[in-house]
């Protein structure tokens, strides 16, 4: 065997080497091409995929589409089944109407059937619509659907259809005088129009609310029957009562006011009372109504109390109900932060002004509350009067009669006449010597004033003239006034209060006659107060 030179042996390494490289880099390519191999496989079986996607894709909005026009075309046929009824019921109302002569509505509705058979849609519904309006083709509705209720089960046979029909009309009564009221109408709207017929539709519908308005369970009530009382029968010569227990059946028999034994019955004589018949009165008036419960200061405030809180329930009721507006929180300046919280930090000086407006507002409110409540100035004139004066129509007239020793002092005698007439008293005053008289008329209130002023206020021991004073005997009993008599009278007896000076008696009593109460002087001339 030849042996290798090293030259030799180095170029077959070198190839060697070379060799191997390169098959290296071949497998690397080979490696390279199968996996860009694989992303273009990857590629295209996304592409398969999609083009798959959109194929089905298509294929269902084909089928909606060919879902939504069976639907339409059911719909369709739908409006067509129920035109077809329509027409059938609108040529039922023609016959109808045509075997009753309306000849009107049937021209009407050959103008709608000549415009319905024309070409223009938006015309036909039109049409429609005002057959719709005009004849009233109403269908029932379901408040509620039945199916979409959950615990509806279909297989209780239950027909939707059947619940959706209409009720048939039940029998009902016609009411009374119907029939006579509606000739009359048509009689009123021959003779004078539309007018007149409407007047008496109005007065019936009043007629008809005034008897809806009365309550059936109330009783009528109607005034009460006063029988007359029967004429009283002529004294009879013997009584019943004693003629069943006299001998002879006449008071012949009593001689002197005494009746002897043997001329009475006495077997009608017995240990019974015998009662006469009672007899009702005519008019027995009705007796007095239950009087009020008196309550204790402490039940009146416990009821305050309730009724307050009632009425404060109530409100609360009716702010939950949302028909009156709840009130607004009353805020000040001391519960600012306690009420509002971080509000009151946002804007505090616009946040103070609002505060201080709104107290303004609640005093202002107050303050016209007040206003609101006081009484005008006639008002407290009416309450004045009220206070001090009784009613002049229900009052009672009461008379005082007063006996003054001595009135000639000018101070009282304006004091007198004054307060009489202040106080709307009737009277007079009557001044002659010796002796003053003073009668007054009018309610209690006034009498009750004037009363005071003449025997408490008035000093009548000083009311004596300084002239005659000095010349006054001691033997002279002191000046004074006393009440000489105080009643009711039917009637007043004067029209206004008047001072009369009178020189004698005859001319003082005169006055008091003129007046138809002549015996006022005499009770005041005669009284004597050791009588009483």
């Amino acid at each position: 065997m030849e042996k290798d030179n090293p030259a030799t042996k180095r170029s077959r390494d070198r190839d060697d080497k070379h060799h191997r490289s390169h098959h290296r880099d071949s497998h690397r390519r080979s490696d390279h091409k199968s996996s860009s191999s694989r992303r273009d496989e990857r590629e295209r079986s996304f592409e398969r995929e999609g083009s798959r996607d959109r194929k089905h894709r298509e294929s269902s909005y084909e089928e909606v589409e060919a879902k939504n026009k069976r639907k339409e075309r059911e719909e369709s046929e739908e409006r067509g089944e129920k035109r077809a009824k329509v027409g059938e019921g609108n040529r039922e109302e023609k016959r109808e109407r045509r075997r009753f002569g309306d000849k009107a509505k049937e021209e009407e509705e050959i103008e709608f059937s000549n415009a319905a058979n024309s070409g223009d849609p938006v015309q036909n519904v039109n049409i429609n619509k005002q057959k719709k309006d005009a004849f009233q083709i109403l269908k029932p509705e379901l408040e509620v659907d039945p199916e979409s209720n959950p615990h509806f089960d279909a297989r209780m046979g239950i027909d939707k259809n059947k619940l959706l029909r209409p009720k048939r009309m039940t029998f009902q009564f016609v009411e009374e005088g119907k029939w006579s009221k509606d000739a009359e109408i048509i009689k009123l709207k021959s003779q004078f129009g539309e007018a007149k017929a409407k007047e008496l539709k109005a007065k019936q519908a009043q007629l008809a609310k005034a008897k809806a308005d009365i309550n059936p369970n109330l009783i009528e009530v109607s005034e009460r029957i006063i029988t007359k009382e029967k004429l009283k029968d002529p004294i009879p010569e013997i009584e019943w009562w004693d003629l069943a227990i006299l001998v002879s059946g006449s008071y012949d028999d009593i001689t002197d006011g005494v009746l002897t034994e043997d001329k009475l019955k006495k077997e009608k004589i017995t240990i019974y009372v015998e009662h006469p018949r009672p007899i009702e009165p005519p008019a027995e008036p009705a007796p007095p109504p239950p009087q009020p419960m008196k309550l204790t200061k402490k039940e009146q405030k416990k009821l305050r109390t309730q009724r307050r809180l009632a009425r404060e329930k109530d409100k609360q009721e009716m702010i939950r109900q949302g028909l009156i507006e709840p009130p607004k929180p009353k805020v000040k300046l001391s519960n600012l932060m306690k009420v509002l919280g971080s509000e009151a930090t946002q804007d505090p000086t616009k946040l103070e002004m609002e505060i201080r407006s709104a107290a303004a507002e609640r005093e202002q409110a107050h303050v016209d509350r007040n206003i609101a409540r006081k009484l005008t100035p006639a008002e407290r004139r009416e309450k004045k009067e009220r206070k001090l004066f009784d009613d002049p129509n229900t009052a009672e007239t009461i008379v005082s009669v007063y006996r003054i020793n001595d009135l000639s002092h000018p101070k009282t005698r304006f004091k007198v006449d004054v307060n009489a007439q202040e106080n709307r008293l009737t009277g007079c005053t009557v001044i002659s010597e010796g002796i003053s008289v003073v009668v007054v008329e009018g309610g209690s209130k006034s009498i009750k004033r004037y009363g005071k002023l003449m025997l408490r206020r008035i000093s009548w021991a000083e009311a004596v003239k300084e002239e005659e004073a000095g010349d006054e005997d001691e033997d002279k009993p002191p000046n004074k006034c006393v009440l000489v008599w105080q009643g009711s009278v039917a009637k007043s007896s004067f029209s206004k209060f008047s001072v009369h000076e009178c020189i004698t008696e005859a001319a003082a009593k005169k006055v008091f006659a003129d007046a138809g109460v002549a015996h006022y002087w005499d009770l005041a001339v005669n009284f004597s107060e050791n009588e009483f």
